[in-house]
């Protein structure tokens, strides 16, 4: 029987510039071929996805857990409730910090978030169609906590640490750093309580009546660790955080020295 491949995408899947190595598009090919199931598993939402990404998968699981997809069919969806909405964008407020809420389809985000991150992929070395494509379609709003399609909330340059973030939100809400390729304490994404990888790796093997010993997770970063543990084998990138390595099963080379392949290799997945 065929194994559930779950994959993050930015510094797993693909690198920082946003390439997926020719040893990782094959690796792919070759597993599906060989009867394996493959799973965007990712943070972004779907319209942040390439559709050369989405080409190799046989389901996603986006926005963090919230929203899951079986051959193109949504199986799970979550939406934040309206008094979680509003205590986020109130901390987050008082925090100073630039503010995009996230729906399946739209970023909404304020005047100051659309110009940090312009600035910021644009300083990481992203060209104008790289920054479209994780931005997509913005829209450019004070009052997105009232829209009830969001399903996670990024924020950045807040004058609060993560730790500060996560205590005034730790009843409603989990916190995680930005998965940057480089740990920064001033940005993090924020998920309902108990919504992440996860949870939706969950929703999909049971839709599927699927055993979790039959999965296997490969990411890199800050909110992978719930999804390496989770999986019957957890794979972590060589160019992952290194307090994820200790969790995991097997650690790879980094993405850019054909780490994928190497571990689905050594898994005799191909």
């Amino acid at each position: 029987m065929g194994k559930i491949l779950f994959f993050d995408i930015d510094g797993t899947l693909i690198d920082y510039n946003g390439k997926m190595p020719a040893s990782t598009r094959y690796a792919l090919e070759r597993a599906r071929f060989n009867g394996h199931q493959i799973v965007i598993c990712s943070g972004r939402a779907r319209y942040q996805m390439s559709e050369e990404l989405l080409a190799f998968a046989d389901g996603m699981i986006g926005t963090t857990g919230a929203n899951v997809v079986y051959q193109g069919k949504t199986i799970y969806e979550h939406f934040m409730p309206e008094d979680t909405r509003k205590k986020i964008y109130k901390v987050l407020e008082q925090s100073l910090a630039h503010i995009a809420g996230m729906s399946e389809k739209t970023m909404y985000m304020n005047e100051t978030a659309y110009q940090y991150l312009c600035d910021k992929f644009g300083s990481m070395g992203g060209d104008e169609g790289r920054i479209q494509e994780i931005m997509g379609d913005t829209v450019v709003t004070d009052a997105a906590s009232d829209v009830k399609e969001l399903k996670k909330v990024l924020y950045y340059g807040s004058s609060w640490s993560v730790e500060q973030v996560a205590k005034a939100l730790e009843d409603c809400c989990d916190v995680t750093p930005s998965s940057f390729e480089k740990p920064v304490d001033d940005c993090g994404e924020i998920t309902c309580k108990n919504i992440n990888k996860s949870y939706g790796m969950k929703k999909y093997i049971e839709y599927q009546n699927i055993p979790r010993e039959d999965t296997i997770a490969f990411g890199d970063g800050p909110n992978d660790f719930d999804m390496i543990e989770y999986a019957g084998i957890g794979v972590v990138m060589g160019n992952g955080r290194e307090e994820l390595k200790n969790l995991a099963d097997f650690v790879t080379k980094d993405v850019n020295r054909d780490g994928i392949s190497y571990a689905m290799e050594k898994l005799g997945l191909i």
